[in-house]
């Protein structure tokens, strides 16, 4: 399967996952609702880290002067 064709299904599980935990928020008084409630949000996890690990990790991605800007701001802190 291309990466893209990859990319498009992790979306598209993310979608749906989080379309079944906000639907499913309503009705938890239920306790197969409640179960399928936790598989959802399970589900939306994985989906979301299948979705960021099929992204390159590029070394030096940030822009100039950015990782300074953090180290500023964590100093401030």
């Amino acid at each position: 399967m291309s990466n893209n064709k990859s990319k498009e299904f992790a979306k598209a599980g993310m979608v749906v996952s989080l379309m079944v935990t906000t639907g499913t928020t309503f009705f938890l008084n239920n306790k197969k609702v409640k179960c399928l409630h936790i598989a959802s949000g399970v589900a939306l996890l994985g989906f979301s880290f299948w979705h960021h690990s099929l992204y390159r990790k590029e070394p030096g991605r940030l822009k100039r002067g950015t990782k300074s800007q953090i180290q500023h701001a964590g100093e401030r802190s």
